[in-house]
């Protein structure tokens, strides 16, 4: 990776950092930008479906926020085809590791590479899944990796 497509990448990060922000999360706050040629084609954070209360109860019962929330991966992919706008062939860049279920949304919306920021701990509760994320993007041929935007 030359300098100029690292610096690249890293702007898209950061984007992602920002877009992780809008989510009102109180734990874990998740941004996901899509980009094709430099452009940016989707953005995402993880939430509770459009229409759908978010208010203070809910997002601290753990169990109930975790069965209705919506991944900022899923949340991209989908805006972008509410729109009309095909993913085919963007990169995704995203705060923290996709879960497996993600990274299947991911592949099937025809994603090339996905880069994720560097520096988060994954909590031991989800290590599993994520290594079966990463070997499912490696199978089918999407690249993944980790960068640091700071």
């Amino acid at each position: 990776m030359t300098p100029n497509e690292e610096k690249w990448h890293i702007r898209f990060l950061r984007l992602a950092q920002e877009v992780s922000t809008w989510s009102i999360d109180p734990s874990t706050k998740v941004g996901c930008v899509l980009v094709r040629d430099r452009r940016v084609v989707s953005t995402g954070y993880n939430g509770f479906p459009k229409n759908i209360s978010d208010d203070f109860e809910r997002l601290m019962d753990r169990e109930k926020k975790y069965e209705i929330t919506v991944h900022a991966e899923v949340n991209a992919v989908t805006t972008a085809a509410l729109h009309g706008v095909s993913t085919e062939g963007c990169n995704a860049y995203i705060t923290f590791s996709p879960c497996s279920r993600c990274a299947a949304v991911l592949i099937n919306a025809g994603i090339n590479q996905v880069y994720v920021v560097g520096g988060s701990l994954i909590p031991d509760r989800w290590l599993s899944n994520f290594i079966t994320a990463s070997n499912l993007l490696a199978e089918a041929g999407v690249l993944y990796k980790v960068l640091d935007p700071s």
